[in-house]
Parts: C-alpha cells; structure tokens; sequence
C-alpha cells in the first residue's frame, strides 16, 4: 500500500513539473522567434485624454503576430478600480484587415496577471482598438460575436512611429 502510495505521488510530481517545464519553454520559444524574426518591427502610439498606449509587434512565420502592449492611465480617481499601468503580451494574428489577439498582462500596482481579447482594425496605417461584448468561461475570456465589435466606440486609435514600416 505504502509503495503504491510513493509511485503515485512520484508521477503526480513527474507530470507537474513536466507541465511547468513546458510553459517555460514555450515562453521561451516565443521571445527568441521573435528576436530571430527577420520582420520589421511595427510601433504603435496611442494617446486619448490622459491616457496613453504603446504597440509593437512583428509577423512571425505563419501568419502569427507577437508584440508588446503597454498602457499608462493619466489621471485616477482617489477610489478607482483602475491601476497606473498595465504591461504585456500580445499574441494573435490578423483575419483580413483585423487583427484579433491575446493580451496577456499584469497590472502596474499589484502584479495580478490578466488575459483579454484584443480587436485591432487596421484602416489605412492606423490601428483602431475595438470594443465589444464579452464572455468568460472557466477562466478563457473571448468576443461574443466578432461581427459586432465596434471600433469606433474604442477609446484608442493607435498611429505609427518611428520603427514601422
């Protein structure tokens, strides 16, 4: 009984640290593709009222797009919910003329990671943030209804800077 015990206790702690050992790697994999990626880099600014945003990001092989986001919140209320800034990464890749990513990121203040839905529309060499109900399920948050985002409602309109071509 002891010995069945020890075996099972010895593959749950194989498989876990096989599983963190994967995510590690993938991570990983993604930053040096990314170095690697002979693709321009595209940069982003986006600024509405006091609040600020910047994009960069490359196409990688296959059509996939991985970047950088970063917002900065101008002004906050003595008693928001909002942080000073959130930091992150986006991996995604465009459908026509938009792009439609993951935005993996940690808040400025307390370190708590998040994972949204990002909608990007590209019109012209501007990228227009969309905005759009959304639904979360065991953890995954998505766009209801990709045919209903709305990017005019969107409170940032990113334009080029130097970098993009």
């Amino acid at each position: 009984m002891k010995n069945g015990l020890y075996g099972l206790i010895f593959l749950a702690a194989v498989f876990l640290s096989g599983c963190g050992h994967y995510a590690k790697n993938a991570a990983q994999q993604d930053a040096e593709n990314y170095k690697l990626s002979k693709s321009p880099e595209q940069c982003y600014l986006a600024i509405y009222q006091k609040d600020s945003a910047f994009l960069k990001y490359k196409m990688m092989p296959g059509g996939r797009v991985l970047g950088r986001l970063t917002i900065k919140y101008g002004e906050l209320e003595p008693l928001a919910f909002e942080k000073e800034f959130d930091h992150g990464e986006i991996k995604g890749r465009f459908t026509k003329d938009t792009l439609f990513a993951e935005y993996t990121f940690a808040d400025g203040a307390k370190r708590t990671v998040y994972r949204n839905p990002l909608a990007f529309l590209k019109k012209n060499d501007h990228l227009m943030l969309g905005f759009g109900a959304t639904e979360n399920y065991l953890g995954r948050t998505w766009f209801i209804h990709h045919n209903l985002i709305n990017f005019t409602r969107g409170r940032f309109q990113f334009l080029p800077v130097g970098g993009s071509k």
